[in-house]
């Protein structure tokens, strides 16, 4: 058999396929199996064509050079197809990420690859994947939306970690904003509403028609369902009580009772012990709201005293089907002082006008009785002339009578001498 036959078969038979097996079991799945598939190849091509010039002649020599260049492109092209073109994808989409270009698809044939190159184009899909991922948890946060998950890729997973963290913070913050707000929305309800009553406070004198429009002013404002004013009594200052002065959509309240003791039920007691009084749990047929479907007992109760200088002058009852909120009873326990103040002030305007008028009705009594004594001194002092008048008369008649007696006196004794002298004549 021609050797150069036999060279041929050797190689493609025998150390090709040995070659092959060796490297496919020493590195299969690697990036080393395919290289050294296209250097075994370059290198079987330039065996070949050694052989064939020393087995032919060196007057053959040409044929060595088109085989050994095609040796060298068929390995070339195997290293660029196998080794460089996957690599050189991973490099352009690792360029792109690093400009933050995630918009970057890998080769799924290049994925395909069992080997390194396959490996890690699908770590670096997954990479851009959890990129992206990322990206878009930060964009949901930054847009405000804070319930957006995202799951840690391992436990050292600084990035989200830190995203985690802000979005925590950004958790605590935008809850503390909220709080603000709230509370800022509280404040200005309540901001409103005192400035609202100011305003009722001011247009109002008459004890009786302020009360009503107190006490349906705060019960709207609150959006309650029924109330009722109770105002201190200082008739009798050894029984003081607490009037029922004006109510708001009452149905019926227990015993029918609108005046209260000091101490006697929740009124009397609210006063003595001059603490608000907020119940959730209200005695069976205390208080009744009437609606449009009946009557039904309310869900809340609040009950506040109208407080100045730590002496109670009313209280405020105030029912509703919603629950009472800290904000609301604080709003109560300002108004309350406001209204204490405004009902204290038309109260004593009222006694000062009483007062007044009174005043002016005992001026008016005194000025006439001023004007009567005026005249009985008048009067008085013309009796009085008339009495000197008659005085100096009566004296002068007195003398005259007077003159006459001593004159009568004078003729007596007189006429005693001249009848003694004719007795001694006579004897």
């Amino acid at each position: 058999m021609n050797p150069f036959l036999i060279f041929v078969l050797v190689m493609l038979l025998g150390v090709l396929p040995v070659s092959i097996f060796v490297y496919w079991y020493k590195y299969k799945g690697t990036i080393i199996y395919k290289t050294a598939f296209a250097i075994l190849i370059t290198n079987l091509l330039v065996a070949l064509g050694s052989f064939a010039v020393g087995y032919f002649g060196i007057k053959y020599i040409y044929w060595y050079i088109p085989i050994g260049y095609i040796a060298l492109l068929l390995g070339n092209i195997l290293f660029k197809k196998y080794v460089q073109r996957p690599i050189k994808g991973s490099i352009e989409a690792l360029k792109k990420v690093s400009q933050g270009d995630l918009n970057v698809e890998v080769d799924e044939e290049i994925k395909l690859n069992n080997d390194e190159t396959g490996q890690m184009n699908i770590t670096l899909d997954e990479m851009i994947h959890n990129l992206k991922d990322t990206a878009e948890f930060a964009r949901q946060v930054g847009e405000g939306n804070l319930d957006h998950e995202i799951e840690l890729l391992s436990e050292s997973d600084h990035l989200r970690i830190a995203l985690l963290e802000m979005r925590e913070k950004l958790k605590d913050a935008a809850k503390l904003q909220e709080e603000k707000r709230i509370e800022e929305e509280k404040r200005s309800w309540a901001n409103e509403g005192l400035a609202k009553l100011n305003e009722i406070l001011r247009k109002q004198d008459d004890v009786e028609e302020l009360s009503y429009q107190i006490l349906s002013y705060l019960i709207n404002y609150m959006d309650a369902n029924q109330g009722g004013l109770f105002i201190r009594n200082n008739d009798d200052p050894n029984n003081i009580t607490l009037e029922l002065k004006s109510f708001y959509a009452f149905n019926r309240r227990k015993f029918i009772k609108k005046t209260f003791e000091l101490g006697e039920g929740l009124i009397g007691n609210c006063a003595l012990e001059k603490q608000t009084v907020h119940l959730t749990e209200i005695p069976d047929n205390y208080i009744q709201i009437t609606s449009g479907l009946g009557g039904s007992n309310p869900h809340s109760l609040l009950l506040v005293p109208m407080k100045m200088e730590d002496e109670v002058l009313g209280i405020i009852e105030v029912a509703s089907f919603n629950d009472f909120e800290p904000h609301h009873v604080e709003f109560i326990e300002q108004a309350s002082l406001s209204v204490a103040s405004s009902l204290n002030m038309a109260e004593t305007n009222k006694r000062t006008s009483e007062l007044l008028e009174k005043t002016q009705q005992q001026a008016e009594e005194m000025s006439a009785q001023e004007e009567e004594m005026r005249q009985n001194m008048e009067e008085l002092q013309a009796t009085q002339e008339e009495s000197s008048r008659r005085a100096e008369e009566f004296e002068q008649q007195f003398i005259e009578l007077q003159d006459e007696k001593d004159e009568l006196e004078r003729q007596l004794a007189k006429t005693k001498k001249e009848l003694k002298e004719l007795k001694d004549k006579l004897t």
